[in-house]
């Protein structure tokens, strides 16, 4: 039975990872102060000895792993970027705290065999190798091998850009450890949406306008950062802390459907007109074609193209444009909403972006709706649901990486 303790465990997404992997363990303790997070851990897993703030635990429990998954706020690109200095005080330097534990761990004899680390890529850059050497120099001290590499989710059948660096240590080691290989990504976008959202997932047009100025701000311009996906993508871009606030997270851009219908004219003859829906929602789906289908305007003599759910739009001055619809694939995504794929039902309302939900951004991190339901039944907001799932960890990745570990855990 592997020991294991959970150093900032947020959501435990080790855990989860563990169960998946069928590697029989118990959850000793685990240390966070976040108490929407470990309401939701509770949840999702049970009851577990939560040791606290790491700033304050003086010695843990014997242990045969130690996961230490630290704040990467300072260190990743879109954060702080402080760095993880000892005694900076940053969020990212209570990496130095894991260390002080493991320094009483050896004093007592109690290093535990095995450790996990994940962080994001940008740890191991130019600005942040020559700190992160030292670290790895202080676990080699201690008696560790250490492995790292830099997986991404979409490579382990999750559709989500999201590439994070991965430390695998073990104590008096000396044969090797191989992460796990890419995988064909089956599972895509469209896979994890849900079929009816919220209106209040929907960006205003004052949020549009926003996120689509093109203004320099000091280097800074948000139109080219905005880059909404249709929802035949394949993955998702990576899922933040505070999803839907910022130009660079997710959105997702819906259609305004209509349905083409026969309908008896004046002279007694059947006519074709198109009905557009103004709710949202799509018509049933029917094995006639017509009866589910979207209008972009386009200078054409009819004056609009028809496009089925899953075809891509160009919007830019559509009304003097040919051609705009792109049938089962998504236009190049640009730097305007003008210019992105949408549909339309006139020139004066082309698009319809939303949000990802919080359920959306759960699936995009490994966690299955059966989970996804404890987890929500606590009544946690969406605020905090964002920030938990932007905070945790890909479960797919870390189940293929213990799967690995899996033989040489058994074997020692």
């Amino acid at each position: 039975m592997l020991r294991v303790i959970e150093l900032f465990s947020g959501i435990g997404a080790q855990e989860q990872a563990l169960k998946e992997a069928e590697i029989k363990h118990r959850i000793v303790a685990t240390s966070d102060i976040d108490s929407y997070a470990n309401k939701v851990y509770e949840a999702l897993h049970g009851e577990k000895i939560n040791l606290g703030d790491i700033k304050t635990i003086q010695r843990l429990p014997n242990a045969d792993l130690i996961t230490y998954s630290f704040p990467c706020t300072d260190i990743s690109i879109s954060g702080r970027m402080k760095g993880f200095d000892k005694g900076s005080n940053t969020g990212s330097s209570l990496l130095w705290e894991v260390q002080r534990l493991l320094e009483v761990a050896r004093d007592n004899n109690e290093l535990p065999r095995f450790l996990l680390m994940e962080n994001v890529k940008n740890i191991i850059s130019k600005k942040f190798m020559p700190k992160f050497q030292e670290w790895l120099d202080f676990l080699t001290e201690l008696g560790y091998k250490n492995f790292y590499q830099v997986l991404n989710a979409k490579d382990y059948g999750v559709p989500q850009n999201r590439e994070r660096c991965f430390m695998i240590s073990i104590l008096n080691y000396e044969g090797d450890f191989k992460f796990p290989e890419k995988q064909e990504l089956k599972v895509k976008l469209r896979d994890l949406l849900e079929d009816e959202v919220d209106e209040k997932y929907f960006l205003s047009n004052k949020l549009i306008d926003c996120f689509t100025d093109m203004k320099n701000r000091n280097g800074l311009i948000r139109g080219l950062r905005f880059r909404p996906k249709g929802k035949d993508e394949d993955y998702a871009w990576t899922i933040t802390t505070h999803a839907g606030s910022r130009p660079t997270d997710n959105y997702i851009i819906e259609p305004i459907p209509a349905a083409l219908r026969g309908r008896y004219e004046s002279d007694g003859k059947i006519k074709q007109h198109l009905e557009l829906k103004d709710d949202g929602n799509t018509n049933t789906i029917t094995t006639v074609q017509k009866d589910n289908l979207i209008i972009v305007p386009e200078a054409t003599k009819k004056g609009y193209a028809l496009a089925k759910e899953g075809d891509g739009i160009y919007t830019n001055r559509v009304q003097y444009k040919r051609g705009v619809v792109q049938k089962d694939k998504i236009p190049t995504l640009k730097t305007s909403p003008n210019d992105v794929a949408v549909v339309t039902k006139d020139i004066n309302n082309l698009i319809s972006i939303r949000r990802l939900t919080p359920r959306e951004c759960f699936r995009l991190m490994g966690w299955c709706d059966e989970d996804i339901n404890r987890a929500f039944k606590t009544g946690v907001s969406d605020t905090q649901l964002y920030k938990m799932a932007g905070n945790s960890i890909v479960v797919n990745c870390l189940t293929e990486i213990f799967k690995n570990l899996k033989e040489i855990i058994e074997n020692v």
